[in-house]
């Protein structure tokens, strides 16, 4: 089996810069949610739905999420076959998610605090329910930095409805599904491993590790584990070089892309699973998603999902409510453009952060478990 180069191999580039396309669909997926819901209905519904629907569905940018998560966190293990992998991927979890998370609750903290959400003032204009809630948050208590603090921990541990920062739902799903993922990985390498002596036990252990992980994914709601379990059946796939022919894997891409916009959340995942399963075939993915654009998004694809629900909701909105009287065209163009803005602006720090603090936490896993060797 060939070794290949995480920082070289394509199908791994190409899947960082879907990781990046996928973020832009969200931003784009709520923008819509707030200044233009009527379109972003019809955009839900038949024949939009199958056709350009993707372009806007949130939710089916979110499973990609999810499976690109379980894809990349068990690809070390699928590789060297060490179990410390795993351990060394599940202590790491917490703490790559909690400072972007935690930053991201801040926002939203002070962008209520200081009263610069201006988001009822444009759901007035949009008629957005979604906006006028300040993106279905919850609105019940008082805004405090002390349950910001909690809130910024809170979220990794249930499934709530959130204060400052509703888009970090997806956070408590990432956390407990990568833990779902390692351990799908550990009972795939399990149930692929040949039984001679003791057969009838090793059947057995691998009975209860299928029951097991089956168990797990009811526990997750909206079926979001099964794209854990799927992104970890890929990895073994991928490190095992097990490929479909360059051109059905792209004709699916294509099927996957249709199928992700559906308004059926079952089919929104095969899509998802078909995408991921095309951009990982060799010579199947796109060319684009080489170049130096997608390559550079796919880094800025977690900082901006943090930020961008915070910019619709300020400047975005303000913008919008200030462009009123000079025709929609205006509104959406200019909240479009200050929405970005805003979302880059507050992004570049997370992704400085994440250069200067991956590394370091990276260092500190390894050396941990090279002391516990």
């Amino acid at each position: 089996m060939p070794p290949f180069d995480r920082s070289t191999d394509p199908s791994l580039r190409a899947l960082e810069a879907l990781r990046g396309y996928a973020s832009v669909i969200v931003v784009l997926h709520h923008f819509a949610l707030g200044f233009v819901p009527g379109f972003k209905a019809q955009m839900s519904e038949g024949l939009p739905a199958y056709s350009l629907g993707w372009l806007l569905n949130g939710t089916g940018a979110v499973y990609v999420f999810f499976l690109l998560s379980g894809f990349v966190l068990t690809l070390a293990y699928f590789e060297s076959g060490d179990a410390k992998a795993l351990l060394r991927a599940a202590v790491k979890r917490l703490p790559r998610l909690w400072p972007p998370a935690a930053f991201g609750v801040l926002l939203g903290y002070l962008a209520l605090r200081l009263h610069l959400n201006e988001n009822v003032a444009a759901s007035a204009l949009s008629g957005s329910d979604w906006l006028a809630h300040f993106a279905y948050a919850d609105q019940t208590h008082e805004v405090s930095l002390l349950r910001a603090a909690k809130e910024s921990v809170a979220l990794f541990l249930r499934y709530r409805t959130l204060q400052f920062n509703s888009n970090l739902w997806t956070m408590v799903v990432e956390f407990y599904g990568s833990l779902l993922a390692l351990f799908t990985a550990f009972a795939i390498a399990g149930l692929w491993r040949p039984a001679r002596a003791g057969a009838a036990r090793l059947n057995l252990v691998k009975l209860v590790l299928v029951v097991i992980v089956i168990g797990l994914n009811l526990l997750i709601p909206r079926g979001f584990g099964w794209m854990f379990t799927l992104g970890a059946g890929l990895a073994y796939s991928f490190i095992h070089r097990r490929f479909l022919p360059r051109s059905v894997a792209m004709c699916l891409g294509v099927l996957g892309l249709i199928l992700v916009g559906a308004p059926v959340d079952g089919q929104s995942m095969l899509g998802a699973t078909l995408i991921v399963l095309c951009v990982t075939t060799p010579g199947a993915a796109p060319r684009f998603l080489l170049a130096g654009f997608s390559q550079s998004l796919g880094r800025w694809s977690f900082p901006l999902y943090i930020t961008h629900t915070i910019g619709i909701l300020t400047l975005g909105s303000f913008v919008y409510v200030q462009t009123a009287p000079y025709g929609a065209a205006v509104q959406l163009l200019t909240a479009f453009i200050a929405t970005w803005a805003f979302a880059i602006a507050f992004a570049y720090p997370v992704l400085r952060w994440e250069a200067w603090y991956l590394p370091r936490l990276n260092r500190q896993i390894r050396r941990l478990f090279a002391g516990n060797s």
